[in-house]
């Protein structure tokens, strides 16, 4: 799929305008959790680029069209409709409800809460850094309460983890400090900003981080979200790393919850005298409700065949992947060669049974869905008993296939004009 040669386009699109509101509302539920009722009013953000992928600070212009459904068999265009943010807000953002949340939103110094109404991008609130300062896009964050939101992340030198507690609804800072977890754990390097969840049976964050001078295995440390005291932290070797070690979840599902709220995490290790660290297979690892330690019982996707890039619970044991693998899509005959990695078209989805790891690649009307481009991207969410997924072929132009997951039927969704590089799925409360 080629991209538009012509940044002409953007000028045809609707022009981002800004103001300062107060927040009039808290939102129950995150964009990207698995909700366990009907949400009936929402639409749908669809996020695209030209001339590169907007993911990883890429110089691409980021565009977002609102949409009221995804699931008509028909064609958009971002020409004249929209809004630019390319300026304004990284690709790279925490979702709940309405909003779009972010710190160090385009390099800014301050917390941001933003808002899209009628393709306009609005400004809720910016609020000042105070102690702390984060990187754009390189940190992680977890969800106390309907309100509180933490964000996570190394400190300048990467020698410790350093924490902020926002009030959600006002931006406020709450409260900050750092987890002292190199006096903890004799760390010198630590992961640019690694994974955080909250486990709201016992009041408990979650965190998986790594030694950055230790490749061979990584470390979750369970945090007290009262005062952001580390009860205990844990080694895991059973891979070299958690799926996601710089942008937390910003832009892609690194980990889910099953209906027992026990917690997976993707993983991937590099394959064994492989040409680049690029090349690698993936596993799942899962942390029971209620443990402080990894389930040493439970592997998932353990052929050891794919990288794993994105995960979303089903609901019934089964989970979505999307998962990159050279060998399997025909960009490359041996996965431990660098030769189909990269940008080519070697990402395919499944669905993986937990009870019984076995996987079953999605198809449309009995073929496979079209292979995509795309590493740094989140085409899938589930909602309302269906999965949306995204596909960015190579031959064929973008578009969403929508999955009936009790019926186990796909039907085809809306397709996206060719020239746009599809980026991300998101569904928004009205």
């Amino acid at each position: 799929m080629k991209t538009l040669n012509s940044f002409m386009t953007m000028l045809l699109v609707t022009t981002v305008t800004f103001f300062t509101a107060c927040d009039d509302s808290n939102d129950k539920k995150d964009s990207d959790s698995t909700p366990k009722e009907t949400i009936e009013k929402i639409h749908y953000d669809i996020w695209v680029s030209l001339g590169a992928s907007s993911g990883m600070g890429k110089d691409g212009a980021t565009l977002v069209q609102s949409l009221n459904t995804l699931e008509d068999d028909k064609t958009i265009d971002f020409i004249g409709k929209g809004c630019d943010v390319t300026a304004s807000i990284d690709a790279e953002t925490i979702i709940k409800g309405k909003y779009y949340y972010q710190a160090a939103p385009c390099k800014k110094a301050c917390f941001g809460k933003y808002q899209i109404i009628n393709n306009e991008l609005q400004t809720i609130q910016e609020r000042p850094f105070a102690k702390n300062t984060y990187k754009d896009r390189r940190y992680c964050h977890a969800w106390i309460d309907d309100n509180t939101l933490v964000i996570m992340a190394a400190n300048g030198k990467a020698d410790e983890i350093i924490w902020t507690k926002l009030n959600a609804s006002t931006m406020e800072i709450i409260a900050e400090g750092d987890l002292g977890l190199a006096k903890k754990t004799g760390f010198t390097k630590f992961s640019t900003s690694g994974l955080a969840r909250y486990r709201k049976s016992d009041n408990t964050i979650i965190y998986a981080f790594q030694d950055k001078n230790n490749a061979q295995a990584f470390y979750v440390a369970f945090i007290d979200a009262n005062d952001m005291s580390v009860k205990s932290y844990v080694e895991e070797n059973r891979a070299n790393q958690m799926a996601g070690t710089a942008y937390g979840e910003l832009l892609q599902h690194k980990m889910f919850s099953d209906d027992n709220d026990n917690l997976y995490i993707a993983c991937n290790s590099r394959i064994p005298n492989s040409e680049k660290s690029t090349c690698q297979y993936g596993c799942l690892l899962r942390i029971k409700n209620g443990e402080y330690k990894f389930d040493k019982d439970y592997q998932g996707f353990n052929d050891k065949q794919g990288k794993l890039v994105t995960v979303d619970y089903l609901g019934n044991n089964k989970a979505l992947l999307y998962i990159q693998d050279p060998q399997h899509t025909g960009t490359g005959s041996d996965n431990a060669k660098y030769q189909g990695w990269g940008d080519a078209y070697n990402c395919y989805y499944a669905v993986l049974d937990l009870n019984t790891d076995t996987k079953k690649e999605l198809t449309y009307n009995n073929s496979k869905l079209p292979y995509s481009s795309g590493t740094f991207s989140q085409r899938s969410f589930i909602l309302n008993g269906k999965a949306y997924i995204g596909v960015n072929p190579e031959k064929s132009a973008p578009g969403i296939y929508v999955y009936d997951i009790q019926k186990d039927q796909i039907s085809k969704g809306i397709t996206i004009q060719e020239g746009y590089e599809f980026n991300r799925i998101i569904y928004i409360h009205e």
